[in-house]
């Protein structure tokens, strides 16, 4: 469960106000299974929350997408198959993904979901991509850059 919550810090630890109440609900039932299983020990990642991904004109998403035209264009895959290459490559600086369950393979994250950091791991792959295929971007593409 991933979710921004407000935070204090209080005499006996880290406070956190639940954003709704499902959230609250979702909690107690995960703690509650985590309680006969692990003791009541969760395991919680901490960190800033960041924006989402910017859209629109001039924005993180329309600069992915033209360096997926312009690698499609080269190679001669689909812009979807390009868009899935990216993301793998861009999990090891951080891109976020979840293993299928099913097959044990790694599934990227839909753009959707991402942050403004995480985008730019995706644009910094498709940079070095774009480099390492030795296309020719126009020159103020590199200027959008976010």
């Amino acid at each position: 469960m991933k979710a921004v919550y407000y935070t204090e810090i209080t005499e006996k630890g880290l406070l956190l106000h639940y954003p709704n109440e499902s959230f609250r609900m979702a909690i107690i039932k995960l703690w509650n299974s985590a309680k006969k299983r692990f003791n009541g020990y969760l395991s919680i990642d901490i960190e800033k929350p960041y924006p989402a991904r910017t859209t629109g004109k001039g924005s993180q998403n329309s600069l992915f997408w033209k360096l997926v035209a312009y690698i499609s264009n080269e190679t001669g895959d689909t812009p979807e198959a390009v868009e899935l290459d990216l993301k793998l490559k861009a999990v090891a600086k951080g891109y976020p993904y979840h293993v299928s369950r099913i097959t044990g393979r790694m599934i990227p994250e839909s753009m959707t979901k991402i942050n403004t950091v995480q985008m730019s791991y995706l644009i910094d792959t498709a940079y070095e991509v774009c480099a390492f295929l030795g296309i020719v971007l126009e020159p103020g593409l590199k200027a959008e850059r976010c």
